[in-house]
């Protein structure tokens, strides 16, 4: 499930009803629909109460906090006269305090106590290391200033910026994507089943064009489900070295045969001869091989292919 941590102009520009400047206003709500669904995580910082707290409107100010205790609330590191006790901040070590530099470099290059907006500024910092040690996935805001250093933070510290336009838009090409590699493993399962019954026993003209059907519908989908399939598949067979995952040449061809033999078999309009084509990756060897070793790797491959996409649908799933 994705984890949403929502900055503090978004949690107003969403509750402040009555204001008439606020942006993003349709986009945060379809990302709370998300929430309340259960779909997606969402969560604030406990310096949306700190940043909320400095606003003179005190009925506005009121209002707003009683609503923010409709969030789970995540902690960020401990300051004095800001965190209460038992919020789930924490107490700064070198890790934080080396969080916190090079998010101040990056976002308030030159950052002094005498700045006007000190306090706010420090409260975003906060906002974004509470997002990094929680391990959350998408910071959402619509702080220019914070969305300017975007690719920096992703880059340098991994912390991935969005406004919430792009995090709507995140959110639902990761909900299509979930979507789209279930009815693939889906169909892919009742193709597998067509053509083992047309292998063992043969099958009527209503169970061919049922078979054409499936064909030619995974087909069009592949290129959207490719990508992602086969990066599943790398990270696999891959081994985490240092930080980074390596993998050798031998598991490069076997991916390449992989895709070779998924989109072999596919461009096939006869299921009996799909055994020739998902027995081997180069269809002049097929003469070498019986019939019955030909049908015992294709079921081997047609398995493989199907394992894949469910493990691909469950690390999607699991986000």
């Amino acid at each position: 499930m994705i984890k949403l941590t929502l900055d503090t102009n978004c949690i107003i520009n969403l509750l402040d009803y009555q204001s008439k400047s606020a942006i993003s206003v349709d986009e945060l709500a379809e990302i709370l629909r998300y929430g309340l669904e259960g779909d997606v995580n969402i969560a604030i910082t406990t310096r949306v109460d700190s940043d909320v707290s400095k606003d003179k409107n005190q009925d506005r100010k009121n209002e707003i906090l009683k609503r923010i205790s409709m969030f789970p609330i995540i902690g960020s590191v401990a300051r004095l006269d800001i965190s209460k006790l038992d919020s789930g901040d924490v107490l700064s070590g070198k890790e934080h305090q080396s969080l916190e530099d090079e998010i101040k470099k990056i976002v308030f290059p030159n950052l002094k106590k005498d700045d006007s907006h000190y306090s706010n500024k420090i409260n975003d910092v906060d906002h974004l290391i509470g997002h990094k040690i929680n391990q959350r996935d998408v910071f959402v805001t619509d702080d220019q200033q914070i969305l300017k250093k975007a690719e920096t933070l992703e880059s340098s510290i991994g912390i991935k910026v969005m406004d919430p336009k792009k995090a709507l838009e995140y959110i639902n090409l990761q909900a299509n994507q979930v979507v789209l590699a279930q009815e693939f493993s889906e169909k892919f399962a009742e193709y597998k089943s067509l053509i083992l019954t047309a292998i063992s026993k043969g099958i009527d003209a209503e169970q061919m064009t049922q078979y054409e059907e499936l064909r030619k519908w995974m087909i069009r989908k592949l290129p959207a489900i490719k990508d992602g399939l086969l990066n599943f598949k790398f990270r696999m067979v891959s081994v985490p070295t240092g930080g980074q995952r390596i993998f050798g040449q031998d598991d490069v061809m076997s991916l390449q045969m992989f895709n070779d033999r998924l989109n072999g078999i596919l461009r096939e309009r006869d299921p009996l001869k799909i055994p020739q084509v998902a027995s081997t990756h180069r269809l002049d060897y097929t003469g070498y091989r019986s019939e019955r070793e030909q049908i015992n790797m294709m079921v081997s491959f047609i398995n493989s292919v199907e394992d894949s996409l469910l493990g691909y649908l469950g690390a999607l799933e699991s986000k």
